[in-house]
This record gives C-alpha cells, sequence and structure tokens, in this order.
C-alpha cells in the first residue's frame, strides 16, 4: 500500500503512548513496544510473568561482560509472548531509504507504528539529551530504536522518551534529518525495520502455561545482592560514567523486573501476602537503586555499610518471597481470570 508522503497521518491515540518502564531498563525497542502495546490493552502486564528472571544473567552481563542495562536482553517482552497478547510483531530487516519512504505512509494508514535503529547522533532532540544526560561522546553514535507515528509532509513525528523522567512524548524531526543522516552512513540506517498490529485478544490459557513452566524452572540465590555490596568502594573509585557502573546497571535491571513483575500479580489469584511482598520489593530495590547511584556520584547519600544492610535485607526478602510465591502457586487451580476482557 502506497500513498505519499506528503499526505498528514498520524496513529490514533498517541497519547496513549506511556512509558510503562519507569524504571527505564529495557532494551529501547522493548520499552517502545511495551509504551505502545500499553495503550491498546489494559492486559499488557501480561507480559511480565518472568519478570524475576534470572539475576545470575544480570551479573553476567553487567559484571562480566559490562554491558549497560539497556543493552541487556530481558527474558520479558519478546515476540512469543506479545503474539500470546495478540499482537504480532512484523520485521522487514533493513531497507533502503527510498523503501521506508515509499511504504511509511501505508503502514500508518493501517494505525501501525513504523520502528527501525539509526544512528542517535544525526538526530538534534538526541544530541541534546545525551548532552544532557552526561554520555560519553564516544557513544554518541551508538543506534537507537525510533518509533514512527506520523508524517506531514516535511516532518516526520516520533514518539520518544527523551524526557528526564523518561516519559514518551511527540518529537517532529524534518526529512532532510534522515535524508541526509542517510547519505552519510547508509548501512547504519532503517535497520531492523518493524512494525506490530493486533491480531487477537490475549491468550490468558497460554499465559498461565507460560507462567507455570517459568515457576516451574525458578531457581535463584539472589547472591547478586552480594556482588554489588561487595563492589560499592572499589565501582564508586572507577571513575567510569555512572551509567556504566555494574552495580547501578544491575540494581536498575533488579528495580525495573521487580516493579513490572508486581504489576504482573496484579492480573492473578495470588493472595494478599504475595503482592504485598513483591510491592515490598519493588520499592526497597528502587530505594537502594536511587542510594548507590548518588554513592557512586558522590553525591550526598547513606554510607557504605548502612546501604551494604539494605542489600542484604533484600536479599533475605526476595528468598522469603520466591518461596512463598512458588508453593502458594502450586496450590492454585487457577492463577489467570478464564475470561477475557480488555
Amino acid at each position: 500500500m502506497l500513498l505519499s508522503v506528503d499526505r498528514t497521518i498520524t496513529l490514533p491515540d498517541v497519547d496513549r503512548i506511556r512509558t510503562r518502564d519507569p524504571n527505564n531498563h529495557l532494551h529501547c525497542r522493548k520499552t517502545q513496544l511495551l509504551a505502545y502495546i500499553g495503550g491498546r490493552t489494559g492486559w499488557s502486564d501480561l507480559l511480565m510473568y518472568g519478570a524475576l528472571g534470572s539475576t545470575s544473567d544480570i551479573y553476567r552481563h553487567c559484571y562480566l561482560r559490562r554491558g549497560d542495562r539497556w543493552a541487556f536482553d530481558t527474558p520479558y517482552v519478546n515476540d512469543a509472548d506479545l503474539l500470546l497478547l495478540g499482537f504480532e510483531v512484523l520485521s522487514a530487516g533493513t531497507v533502503d531509504l527510498a523503501r521506508f519512504e515509499s511504504e511509511l505512509p501505508g503502514i500508518l494508514a493501517l494505525g501501525q507504528p513504523v520502528l527501525f535503529y539509526a544512528p542517535r547522533h544525526h538526530f538534534p532532540y538526541w544530541v541534546e539529551f545525551m548532552r544532557r544526560a552526561g554520555t560519553v561522546p564516544e557513544e554518541y553514535g551508538l543506534p537507537h530504536s525510533f518509533m514512527v507515528c506520523g508524517t506531514s509532509g516535511s516532518e516526520i513525528v516520533f514518539v520518544d522518551n527523551v524526557a528526564d523522567d523518561h516519559e514518551y512524548f511527540p518529537v517532529s524531526v524534518g526529512w532532510d534529518v534522515l535524508r541526509e543522516g542517510y547519505a552519510r552512513e547508509p548501512a547504519r540506517w532503517f535497520t531492523d525495520c518493524a512494525t506490530v498490529r493486533e491480531v487477537s485478544g490475549p491468550d490468558l490459557d497460554g499465559f498461565e502455561a507460560a507462567y507455570r513452566r517459568f515457576l516451574a524452572g525458578f531457581r535463584d540465590g539472589f547472591t547478586l545482592y552480594d556482588v554489588i555490596a561487595d563492589n560499592l568502594l572499589t565501582e564508586r573509585g572507577s571513575g567510569a560514567a555512572l551509567y556504566r557502573s555494574p552495580g547501578v546497571n544491575s540494581l536498575e535491571l533488579l528495580a525495573g523486573s521487580r516493579a513490572l513483575f508486581s504489576r504482573f500479580l496484579g492480573h492473578t489469584t495470588h493472595g494478599e501476602r504475595v503482592r504485598a511482598a513483591y510491592a515490598g520489593i519493588a520499592q526497597a530495590a528502587k530505594v537502594l537503586s536511587d542510594r548507590v547511584a548518588a554513592f557512586q556520584a558522590g553525591l550526598p547519600a547513606p554510607p557504605a555499610d548502612r546501604i551494604r544492610a539494605g542489600l542484604a535485607r533484600l536479599r533475605l526478602s526476595e528468598q522469603r518471597a520466591a518461596r512463598v510465591l512458588v508453593a502458594e502457586a502450586s496450590g492454585l487451580d487457577r492463577i489467570l481470570p478464564a475470561a477475557t476482557g480488555s
């Protein structure tokens, strides 16, 4: 379906594209898909049934590979689970500028966003954000997933989360920015192009089975909290940019995943004891995440011993909550409601 780029097209309900990841711990493509889909269905929290994940995987990513939290491949918000929710991700791979321009309006006219990767330093609004956020210059040119939600004449409309609170809002960019950027680095533009479409309602039986499989294989000693505690002083004296700190990245991933898992529990028949436990864990992880970030940055923060004590308490809370969670689930005939809704 080909339409002229001169035609004004805006996705319906753009204002409902809001962050579902307030801790901003997900990969940019995943947080975009989650924000878009969360504006389309009230069942988006079902995607978080596996958000507890594996703290060993976080350890390997943040400490052994020194990876940023945004590069961590979380086991939640994946294509298989999106399809269970009723949304299909359609990928076109890498396309050239001509194909992107010609096919974009037709996809938008279907009410679907278009996502692609491109170097973020080609976009003035991203350069301004990176300066404000203290991004090291050598990382300005890293790729970012851009989500297109409209086009009008000489402009293209993205919805992005470069606000200080990581909330999404529309950003208009001239087509000349895209054309000039593509001319400079064509091999790095319009990679992993995709769109997402709603094809059905949520498969609650499918999510029920997936969650039970997750719990059946869930084993975690939560020793990552001890690793973070043991490395507090070393990381503070490393001189690395704050967002590169393994402890900061690990706690952001922990706080973000626990917050999302707590939201998932709100759709289940789990009892108040379990729900309260994970709500408390999510809150405690966020508090400790903020405290560790302030400590590493040399800002006013509790002393290291107090932070270590908090991490030890949180590890114990995780261990206790996990035991109760698994035991309770094994005794429930049904964890998710049997009827669909919106």
